[in-house]
Parts: structure tokens; C-alpha cells; sequence
């Protein structure tokens, strides 16, 4: 996700925040048994959540065992590879890039495919692409040559022949033999491209000193067991779907310019002095700072090898990863620090064909490669690469970065997967932050901003590290399922270094506030379908993370629990949807919850519980009656306090809503004494978006 800027594109970074408590219900009846009368009939009908109906492409892909109702994978799930060997060059004083790729493109669908669709990201700096908003024009991709199979392609129609055109950000590549199941086809390209100094908020240069290089390869498109391709333009707005490989990339800078990518870097000897070498083994064993390189080291020298010719070639590997992106810099501070997770031993899975064409191949199984084998604790590299004079909050960057990881290990249940993670300050390229495996750009949160604002945004944007960049969601369509997910894991780290404070409830405001407006849009609406305004921002973040404590609280929080981390867990390394999501949270709440799915992910139905009346009975006690004068249906809890000192605990549960009921009559016997204060939802767990009729008496 990209933070920053207004809100009708992504969150900004002082983003709007809030939620519902994570309380769990709890009740404590110190007075007599209440009679709850659960038939006070409706006064209007209301209107009663449809059934969650999947698309005809999920029904067909559940029907040929590619996905499951249970919202596990299929028996025969399935997915197409790309590798990627790339060889890159950048000038720094003109930012020119000049690369070649080899992409070998793993055809496992059973389909025959004629043509195969690629990304040029980067064209959305071509003056003629469309575009979201206006950008800077650079000219965007040139494609120098292009091969299929070892055939030269050129530029056509592509009903002329086999050949490749170019419309937008989208290449379609025709070869002379269409691919059949089982086969590879093999992709040489050769291109160049002047990156643009901001890259519509996510990549690009600062003062021509710091680099941040994201989608600058051609890339392939996602054919997927829903769709087939998704051939989706980048307009600058709605991020990115993109598919699982290999990558072997070669990156060759001035020397003095320190280089951190995605994957590992295979030859540190080559490229790092001795000094910089023994200060990284001493980040990888420790929990404090340490300082590999700063100034007065950068202006010296002795940060880098003295290169071939004045030139540098960094060369990292990378497995099972949707990008790659890296940053250079020959100013930036750098500090390191190491982040403790622990790997849990592997439980047996079932064999299927491509885990045994890995164990033929050598090749460890998907997301497997840089774990321990058994389990075990792991150090994992924490980066953070700054300038003092831009950002100096940046001192504690690493420590947010180390908490950042070690959290959403525990959290998640599946501990981070990968080497390193490394931050980049990027001051003039963007305001708040964006994610790429491995690496996060971020802003230099000067101007009076908090240390609390430079950990939420670390805190989220790694947090994104599980979720889209292993579990790998299609943000370009669903934004909510990585955003949502990640905003919800942002604020429970919050809590853990920032106490004190509901941070989900806080985030949970603007959200409440837009729904109370009845300005909202439907959740389920492509990223680049939104109007302009707050409705994409607010449904991306707050919205979707204030739901999923509103489900917490529903399902209980060890059932929701285990549906969260079983649900990370099956779809890692794989392509989720909305439908996968819901099912799974289905399979441990053990009931059907079509009515939250469809009041609040489909429509954009709101909650607002009432205390209606509270009445006085001849001889004592009282009748409180609480009103339902929303549109959504959710489960209410009532807590009345009496003059005996006594707290009585009432739910009202969903089917008494979902029977069409508006209203329900709790009745207080006399023994408890006289209605000092009634409170719906004191836990502050439901989406309510009117509180201020939540109490009596009122005022």
C-alpha cells in the first residue's frame, strides 16, 4: 500500500485511525435472572441480508478442485511461474536504467494460451498512457528487442502474426507456437527507461543521491483459475497483482552508491569493504544499532569496494516472491540491527506434483528456502538506510523495523520468511509509505511529527511483508484484504509499543464517520473504480480493520484466531479472493455469517443500536427496550446498572434481528432494584456509527 497524500487514493500517513476494543464480552449478573422479551415485534420491515453468492469463475474453479467451500485450496490447485534473470545499469546523474530480462514463464493451466500479457509499469510515464492523475513524462519503457523462444519479434497487429504491441501499461506478446500445459516459455527483452523522479508516490529519486527502483522490468501478468489474465493498466492508483517466481538480478552502480534489493546478496565480498563486511556480521547477532556506514564513512570511501572501471555489479537471488524492487544511495546513513523469530517445525503435507518436481529439481518447496529446517530461532537483517539532515526521527527507524517484525511473527503464527528487511528513507518521493518484498520506502516524518507516526507507518507497511507479499492477494480488485489486514496487525503492534491507548478504536472514526455521512462505497469495488474523495481510502483501511475486530468479537477470539492464521498459512504463496476469506472464517466460526459479509463488505448498511425506553413497572423493576435503527444486522450487548449495586449483562443475538425484529424488550424483575444506567456495547466492539444513543439516561 502507498500511504500518503489525501485520502482518495491511500491513507495518508497521520491516517485515520480507530477501532473497536479487542475486549472480549464479559458478564457479570449479580442480581436475580432477567427475562429478555425477544418478541417485541417489528414496527417496520427491515431488511434482511441476502446469501453471499460467489461469481459463475469461483463455483467453476471450486468444481474442478482448484479451490475449496471450506476456503482452503483445491485438491488440484494450480498457478503459473515466472522466473526472472535480469542484468540493469543505472546513471545516477541522468537516471537513465538499461536491462535485459530473461523470463522463463511456467505454463501449468490447463489451457492453451496463444498470446501472454506483461507489465510496463513504468509507461504510465509515456504522455500518451491514461492515467489516474497527471504524472511526470519521461517517455516511459522503450523496448530495444524482444524474443520469444528464441525468435525476434517486432512491434505489430498482432492479427499480422506472431510479434508484440504495446497499449498503455500493458504489453500483449504473441509467439509463433502458442503454449500448451506443461510448457515454458522462454522471454529475452531488452529495454531502457529514464525513471521519473516521482513515480506516482512509490519509487524514484531524490536529489539524484538516493534511488528507490520499483516496477522497472518488464513483468508478467497473473493468469489465474478465476479469471485466466488479468490484464489490468496501471493508472497510478490501484496497486498491484502480481504472480510468484524466481529472480537472479544483477545490479551494476557507481562505485560508492551501497545497493539493498530484494532476496540476498550472493557476493557482499565483492562489493562491500572489510569494514562494512564485519559490521554487517556483527547486525546479524545483535539486538542493538549498530552503524555500518555514515558520512564521514561515505565521504572516506571505505563504505565500498573500489569496483572495476569506477562501477559496481550487486548480484541477489530471490525465491517465491510477486517483485522485486531495490534502492541505491551514496549519502545515506546506515544502520542495522537483527530481528528474533522463531520457526515452528513443518507439520507433513500431502504430496502433489509440483512439490515432487521440486524435490526432483533440488528445489526446496514454495516459501521453504531460507527457513530452518525442523524450526528453530532465526536472526533476520534489519535495515534502515536515512539521511540525518532529512529525517532525523530516522534514529530510531531500526527499532521500529525490529519490533515491526518480531510482532507480526508471533501474531500471524508464520514467522518472517526472509534474510532481511530494509527501510529507505525517500524525502521528495513520498509522504507517508510504500511496500516491496523485503523493502519499504518511507517518508522522513520531519516538520513535527511524532516518533509514534514513523512506527505506524513502519509497523504497516511491514506488516504487508505477509500480506500481500505472501499471501498474495489481487490489491488492484480487493484492496481491503491486504489494507485492512495490515492496518488491523499495524494497531496490535501499536498496542505493544505505544500502550495506553485503543488504537483500533481510534482508527475505527473515520470510517464511522464517512458511513454516518452515507457518502461510503461498497468494499468489493475495483481500486480504480472509486469516485474521487475519501470512500477508496476509507474502504481500504479503517473500514476493513474495524471489521475484523467486529468479527473478533463474534466468533470469539480463539476461534477468529485460528481462522486468521490458518488462512495466512494456506494461501502463502498463493492467490486468495474475498470468497477463500470468507469461507475460511466460516469453516471456524462453525456458522454461516452471510449477514456480516453482506451488510458490510457488500452493501454499506451501518449499525446503530439504541436505548429506546426505559420504563418503570408497577411494584419495581423496569422493561428497557432496545431499538435497532440501522440497516446492518450485528449482535448487541446491553449492560444495566441498578440501585442495588448489581450490573446485569444482556446479548441479544443476531437471529433476532435477522427474524426482522427492529426491537427487543429486556425485562428488569423488581428485586433488582430501580435502572440507574443502561450501556449497548460497552466494550466498544460493534461498528456502531451514532454511540450517543448507546446510554441512558442520555446527557
Amino acid at each position: 500500500m502507498k500511504i500518503d497524500g489525501p485520502m482518495n487514493r491511500s491513507l495518508s500517513a497521520k491516517r485515520l485511525r480507530a477501532t473497536l476494543a479487542l475486549v472480549a464480552v464479559a458478564s457479570v449478573v449479580t442480581v436475580p435472572t432477567v427475562e429478555a422479551q425477544s418478541t417485541a415485534p417489528a414496527r417496520v420491515p427491515r431488511a434482511i441480508p441476502a446469501p453471499v453468492v460467489p461469481p459463475p469463475e469461483f463455483d467453476r474453479s471450486v468444481d474442478r478442485g482448484w479451490r475449496s467451500r471450506d476456503g482452503s485450496p483445491g485438491h488440484s490447485y494450480w498457478q503459473n511461474e515466472a522466473d526472472y534473470d535480469i542484468e540493469a545499469r543505472l546513471d545516477p546523474e541522468t537516471a537513465l536504467l538499461e536491462g535485459s530480462v530473461r523470463i522463463l514463464y511456467s505454463h501449468e493451466a490447463p489451457a492453451n494460451l496463444g498470446s501472454v500479457w506483461l507489465h510496463l509499469h513504468q509507461n504510465l510515464h509515456k504522455a500518451e498512457s491514461p492515467r489516474y492523475e497527471g504524472v511526470e513524462i519521461t517517455g516511459g519503457v522503450t523496448i530495444k528487442s524482444l524474443s520469444a523462444d528464441g525468435e525476434a519479434l517486432t512491434e505489430r497487429p498482432l492479427a499480422e502474426g506472431p510479434g508484440y504491441r504495446i497499449d498503455g501499461t500493458l504489453m500483449e506478446v504473441r509467439p509463433s507456437i502458442q503454449l500448451e500445459p506443461g510448457d515454458t516459455l522462454q522471454l529475452d527483452i531488452e529495454w531502457e527507461v529514464t525513471l521519473p523522479q516521482n513515480g506516482s508516490g512509490r519509487m524514484g529519486y531524490s536529489d539524484r543521491e538516493v534511488y528507490m527502483v520499483a516496477y522497472w522490468f518488464p513483468k508478467m501478468a497473473v493468469f489465474d483459475n478465476l479469471a485466466g489474465w488479468n490484464p489490468d493498466p496501471y493508472l497510478g492508483n490501484s496497486e498491484f497483482y502480481d504472480s510468484f517466481g524466481d529472480y537472479e538480478v544483477d545490479l551494476t552502480v557507481p562505485a560508492g552508491w551501497t545497493v539493498m534489493a530484494t532476496g540476498e546478496l550472493e557476493n557482499p565480498e565483492e562489493v562491500f569493504s572489510a569494514i562494512t563486511l564485519e559490521r554487517l556480521a556483527e547486525a546479524a547477532e545483535a539486538d542493538d544499532k549498530v552503524m555500518i556506514a555514515d558520512a564521514a564513512s561515505r565521504a572516506a570511501g571505505t563504505v565500498t569496494a573500489a569496483g572495476a572501471d569506477g562501477w559496481l555489479t550487486y548480484r541477489f537471488t530471490a525465491r517465491d516472491v510477486r517483485d522485486f524492487a531495490w534502492t541505491t544511495s551514496n549519502v545515506q546513513r546506515w544502520d542495522a540491527t537483527s530481528a528474533l523469530v522463531f520457526d515452528p517445525a513443518p507439520e507433513p503435507v500431502a504430496e502433489d506434483r509440483d512439490d515432487e518436481e521440486d524435490e526432483a529439481s533440488g528445489r526446496p518447496p514454495m516459501g521453504t528456502a531460507y527457513l530452518i529446517p525442523g524450526g528453530g530461532e532465526r536472526r533476520v537483517l534489519i535495515h534502515s538506510f536515512w539521511r540525518e539532515d532529512e529525517a532525523p526521527l530516522w534514529s530510531e527507524q531500526w527499532l521500529y523495523g525490529k519490533q515491526s517484525i518480531e510482532h507480526h511473527s508471533r501474531y500471524t503464527g508464520f514467522a518472517y520468511p526472509w534474510p532481511h528487511m530494509t527501510s529507505v528513507e525517500g524525502a521528495d518521493i513520498i509522504g507517508g509509505g510504500m511496500e516491496f518484498p523485503m523493502l519499504t520506502l518511507i517518508g522522513p516524518y520531519s516538520g513535527g511529527r511524532e516518533p509514534a507516526d514513523l512506527f505506524n507507518v513502519t509497523s504497516h507497511e511491514l506488516a504487508h511483508m505477509w500480506i500481500p507479499m505472501i499471501v498474495g492477494t489481487n490489491e488492484k480488485k480487493y484492496a481491503w484484504m491486504d489494507e485492512g489486514s495490515t492496518t488491523y496487525l499495524e494497531n496490535e503492534s501499536r498496542m505493544e509499543l505505544w500502550p495506553g491507548v485503543s488504537h483500533h478504536r481510534v482508527e475505527a472514526r473515520s470510517y464511522l464517520q464517512l458511513a454516518n455521512a452515507r457518502q461510503e462505497v461498497s468494499m468489493m469495488t475495483p481500486g480504480d473504480f472509486y469516485p474521487p474523495g475519501p470512500s477508496y481510502g476509507v474502504a481500504s483501511y479503517p473500514k476493513p480493520s474495524t471489521l475484523l475486530v467486529a468479527l473478533r468479537s463474534v466468533m470469539g477470539e480463539e476461534a477468529w484466531t485460528d481462522a486468521y492464521r490458518t488462512f495466512i498459512q494456506e494461501w502463502s504463496y498463493k492467490y486468495p479472493t474475498p470468497w477463500d476469506f470468507f469461507n475460511t472464517f466460516e469453516r471456524f466460526a462453525e456458522e454461516d455469517l452471510d449477514w456480516f459479509w453482506t451488510s458490510f463488505y457488500f452493501e454499506t448498511w451501518t449499525v446503530d443500536h439504541g436505548v429506546g425506553d426505559v420504563s418503570p413497572k408497577q411494584g419495581g423493576g423496569a422493561t428497557v427496550r432496545i431499538e435497532d435503527r440501522g440497516l446492518a444486522i450485528f449482535p448487541a450487548t446491553v449492560r444495566i446498572r441498578t440501585t442495588n449495586g448489581g450490573s446485569i449483562v444482556h446479548d441479544i443475538p443476531v437471529d433476532h434481528w435477522l427474524a426482522g425484529r427492529t426491537s427487543f424488550d429486556i425485562d428488569v424483575p423488581a428485586s433488582a432494584g430501580s435502572v440507574t444506567r443502561v450501556e449497548i456495547d460497552p466494550n466498544g466492539v460493534a461498528p456502531d456509527v451514532d454511540r450517543s444513543n448507546n446510554f441512558w439516561p442520555r446527557g
